[in-house]
């Protein structure tokens, strides 16, 4: 009596266990990490992108930092090349070349950068939560519906922190196959920043071109 009492408490165990693995939903994950931006307004990180083509054995890979803010405003580096945008207008600065392109950040809509990224997956369907690991670090991972940007990319997960549901890694397939990692590093939130924090400032000998 004993032992089936004992088998039958490790069963309720066992039950309650993978119950409460499954209490949290998707979608209730993705509304977690959408209130996580909620709480700013502007935001710093560092990243490592890994791209692996589909029909190459060679991997790209490029790191940099970020500045972003609300309203299309964000400050890129990466290797060669400063990006600032104030929301309307954006300055290229190509370190090497000594030259500034300025275009208007309307005229950008079809490009993908990391600021881009941040942000999309909050626009996405939650479809199904999962779990993960990297670098030692227990994540949720949540897979997203990438209907919303049909063309740009045919599949999308989101790697969030079990602590406050930040992002921690974003995962992209593109329609040619092509995969992508973001991994996010030292993603902090930023509670004040100025204006000219994401406009280029004027350096002597670099020559200006305006192509708004």
């Amino acid at each position: 009596m004993k032992l089936g009492k004992s088998i039958l408490f490790i069963a309720l165990a066992v039950f309650l266990a993978c119950s409460s693995a499954f209490a949290l939903s998707a979608q209730e994950a993705m509304a977690k990490s959408q209130a996580w931006f909620k709480t700013a307004n502007a935001w710093s990180l560092d990243f490592k992108l890994q791209v692996f083509y589909a029909e190459s054995p060679d991997i790209a890979s490029q790191q940099g930092s970020l500045l972003v803010a609300e309203g299309n405003r964000f400050k890129l580096d990466i290797a060669g090349i400063k990006f600032y945008s104030d929301g309307e207008s954006l300055w290229q600065y190509n370190v090497d070349q000594k030259q500034v392109l300025i275009k208007a950040v309307e005229d950008l809509s079809s490009s993908l950068h990391p600021s881009e990224l941040l942000f999309k997956y909050l626009n996405c369907k939650a479809e199904k939560l999962g779990e993960g690991e990297f670098s030692g670090q227990k994540l949720w991972v949540l897979t997203l519906n990438p209907s919303k940007y049909a063309g740009q990319f045919t599949k999308m997960e989101v790697w969030l922190s079990k602590k406050d549901f930040s992002p921690v890694r974003l995962y992209t397939v593109d329609p040619s196959g092509n995969a992508s990692w973001y991994n996010i590093v030292n993603l902090k939130v930023v509670k004040k920043f100025k204006d000219d924090d994401f406009r280029y400032k004027t350096i002597k000998g670099v020559d200006e071109i305006d192509m708004r």
